[in-house]
């Protein structure tokens, strides 16, 4: 469902929950946000704006939103929406961004295994995951060790960019890449 405020933008200070009318408030599910929820909405939307605001780039083409024919349908919409999507796999979401000086970028920390048989790496070992991730050794090196089994793993964003690929059990790690999700 879209939301557009036909006629009016927000005001200065405004927050968006406030701008629309009870109706829009209702027909959007909103009145069954939290406070938190609802505040983190409204902070969200005003992030957008200023961004929208900065850029010298605005797109004006607005779709309209067809009106439900049953209750069930809407019942079935609003469950799906609440119902969030679990993907771990997923390192970044597979969108363009544009990210402004000064903003903190969150990566979630990934943990799997090596499934098989693990020997170590040289400068052009490709890992592959158990969840579908291919990840391919990025700064050379290379490691041996006993064979192990289903070794497990954690990536976790560099400092300057990239990743590390830790191994716990082994207390080594590696600088890699992405290559590709399954």
């Amino acid at each position: 469902m879209v939301l557009t405020l036909a006629g009016r933008g927000l005001a200065d200070g405004e927050r968006f929950s406030q701008s629309i009318t009870p109706e829009d408030f209702a027909a959007a599910g909103l009145n069954r946000l939290s406070p938190a929820e609802l505040s983190r909405l409204d902070a969200l939307i005003a992030a957008q704006k200023n961004t929208a605001n900065a850029s010298s780039r605005r797109s004006t083409v607005q779709t309209p939103v067809p009106k439900k024919s049953t209750e069930t349908e809407s019942k079935a919409t609003s469950a799906e929406a609440r119902t969030p999507q679990k993907d771990d796999r997923a390192v970044a979401p597979k969108t363009s961004v544009v990210v402004m000086p000064g903003t903190k970028i969150e990566y979630a920390v990934i943990r799997s295994t090596i499934p098989g048989e693990f020997h170590g790496w040289d400068d052009r070992t490709v890992f592959v995951l158990a969840n579908g991730q291919y990840w391919q050794v990025a700064n050379g090196g290379r490691y041996y060790s006993p064979t192990k089994q289903d070794v497990e793993v954690e990536i976790t964003p560099s400092a300057l960019g990239g990743f590390w690929m830790s191994f716990p059990a082994l207390k080594a790690q590696v600088r890699v890449r992405l290559l590709a999700d399954k």
